[in-house]
């Protein structure tokens, strides 16, 4: 499928509708573009992330405030975490895949020892899913895409064979890019032309995946109605 008519799909909600969900990723991810952490971060991580889907009834984000993202900013804004920031003078490239992925245990780590009570249920840990994870890398330094369903049924229409956040899909993801750099940087011009806006390598395969996924599940259910 070619990539930027996929992208000009995406693109629909956020260039009709100022206020648009899309738009959190935007507004999360100029917010942590600055070159110091302030109280303002935790709750653009935290907003961004109930916009994106991550602040549903089963969570257990929902049972806290946003302050509880204090020590993933503190992650995120280590020098070794700002190495991977994407920007239109910086960008992610093969070699940072040991990067990502350590930044990933230490998120991990991070949220595994935040604890929530639900009604009368013995206190949970929360959940450090793949989903949790990448969206708060894709939100705040724009390193990775976001593995959720749609995102992955994407990477299924386009036999992408590894569909989780580790090693062989950042490689294989990497892969894809250098298959389709042309198309990739025609499609940073074209959401820089009409947002002002840099948006990085991993973005765009977010908006591709997702945009994929989404369809699919729209023809689907299409096919279910008029069966």
């Amino acid at each position: 499928m070619k990539i930027i008519p996929t992208i000009e799909k995406y693109l629909i909600g956020i260039l009709t509708d100022e206020f648009h969900r899309f738009t959190s990723w935007d507004n999360c991810h100029l917010a942590f573009s600055a070159s110091q952490q302030s109280e303002i971060h935790s709750l653009e991580l935290a907003f961004y992330l109930a916009s994106w889907g991550m602040y549903r009834g089963s969570s257990g984000l929902l049972q806290k405030n946003h302050l509880i993202h204090r020590g993933a900013v503190d992650i995120l804004f280590s020098h070794e975490s700002q190495k991977l920031k994407c920007n239109s003078k910086n960008d992610v490239v093969r070699g940072n895949v040991p990067d990502i992925l350590n930044l990933k245990i230490k998120l991990a780590d991070h949220y595994r020892n935040i604890y929530f009570t639900k009604g009368e249920e013995n206190p949970k840990s929360i959940s450090p899913t793949d989903t949790l994870l990448s969206k708060i890398l894709l939100g705040t330094l724009g390193c990775i895409p976001a593995f959720d369903r749609y995102f992955i049924d994407g990477l299924k229409e386009i036999k992408i064979q590894n569909k989780v956040f580790d090693d062989a899909s950042l490689n294989e993801l990497f892969d894809f890019v250098e298959e389709n750099k042309t198309e990739i940087k025609d499609a940073q011009k074209l959401i820089l032309t009409k947002t002002n806006q840099y948006y990085p390598i991993m973005k765009i395969l977010d908006m591709y995946f997702w945009q994929i996924g989404y369809d699919k599940e729209l023809m689907l259910k299409q096919e279910v109605r008029k069966a």
